[in-house]
């Protein structure tokens, strides 16, 4: 019986995060742990029910808001992000996973990144 860590969603690779007119967009590529070693395919296979990710907005460690997506990307509002942290952002803390139905977060990826 595989244990619960062995079911857990991989952290999704090579976060972005991009300042426009509504906010900050982030993004992300996502992982699979089912046949995603081809070189053929333009994307790995989800691997899961459904595709669903959990993004926290950290201060330092405290998790300021969490943000829910259903693709590999999702928008942080310019007024959360007023609400937030009390202004514009040069470079946003962020942790991100996808979620599991079986297992619920998978391992996460956590960054800091400067805006483009």
């Amino acid at each position: 019986t595989p244990q619960t860590v062995a079911l857990r969603p991989y952290a999704p690779a090579h976060l972005r995060a991009t300042r426009a007119d509504d906010g900050i967009t982030l993004s992300w590529i996502r992982r699979t742990r089912m046949s995603g070693d081809s070189w053929e395919m333009l994307d790995v296979p989800l691997g899961e029910a459904e595709e669903r990710y959990e993004i926290d907005i950290l201060d330092g460690g405290a998790v300021k808001r969490v943000l829910q997506s259903t693709t590999a990307s999702v928008t942080y509002l310019s007024d959360d992000e007023i609400e937030d942290f009390g202004g514009a952002l040069d470079t946003i803390l962020i942790r991100v996973a996808q979620m599991s139905a079986t297992v619920g977060r998978g391992f996460v990826t956590e960054a800091a990144l400067v805006m483009t």
